[in-house]
């Protein structure tokens, strides 16, 4: 069911009975300029056999930054009130993971563990996705707001548990953005849980038939990306794990 928020932006919620259950957030990519549907339906059901899911559709009215993250306490304040819902877990997507890992230096009292998919992490020039931050800002960033997003810079020792899923071969967000971040939790003495793939384009999502790219066949894609879907087996596997 759709639910509007103050702005444009909506969030999709998905209950899957009526058990107070945890809730998985999927904050999709798209660079902070749209939500990418890769990275949002077929997400929510990977999940569905025991969670409850919501989908953020965060960038229907591009929200500059800090007012984004601003407006995501507010569902944060929203979904911690449902009656229906327990812990509070986010997955998020390329820009969406980089959305992830600020509400969740910003509010880690909301978010018990946070899942990240080929994320948008640093503005360090050498690895940054920039029209990510572009639009983010929607303007030329300075280089002090560049340095005010940098999230491997953002981490503190209540972030929560987190989980990586990179690629090495990702074109567009760089492998290091997940690596620095990697750095910068194990700083802190976060909980981190890493799987680096040795292949795979930016945007595999689930890797199933469902986000098959479209230059390729059936067989080809699974024979060559296929084996990364088993990151949702080892995420579901952290979402349960009891850590302290």
């Amino acid at each position: 069911m759709r639910y509007n928020l103050k702005s444009k932006n909506f969030y999709e919620l998905n209950l899957i009975d009526e058990t107070k259950r945890d809730l998985v957030l999927i904050l999709p990519g798209g660079g902070y300029l749209y939500a990418s549907e890769r990275e949002a339906g077929v997400v929510a059901n990977t999940f569905s056999d025991d969670y409850h899911q919501a989908i953020y559709y965060y960038r229907e009215e591009q929200i500059a930054y800090p007012e984004i993250h601003k407006e995501a306490l507010e569902l944060l304040e929203i979904l911690k009130e449902h009656e229906m819902i327990n812990r509070i877990y986010i997955i998020g997507f390329s820009a969406g993971g980089h959305f992830g890992a600020m509400i969740s230096s910003l509010y880690a009292n909301y978010v018990d563990k946070l899942i990240l998919c080929y994320p948008v992490i640093t503005t360090n020039p050498r690895y940054m996705h920039y029209n990510s931050f572009v639009n983010l800002y929607k303007k030329k960033p300075t280089t002090d707001e560049l340095e005010a997003v940098s999230m491997e810079k953002r981490i503190h020792s209540q972030f929560p548990p987190t989980f990586i899923m990179h690629t090495m071969t990702d074109m567009s967000v760089p492998v290091e953005n997940s690596i620095l971040f990697i750095e910068a939790l194990r700083a802190n003495n976060v909980y981190c849980e890493s799987h680096l793939y040795p292949t795979g384009r930016h945007g595999i999502s689930v890797a199933t038939l469902e986000v098959k790219y479209e230059d390729m066949t059936d067989k080809d894609y699974i024979d060559t990306y296929g084996y990364i879907s088993d990151w949702t087996r080892l995420a579901k596997e952290f979402l349960k794990r009891g850590i302290k």
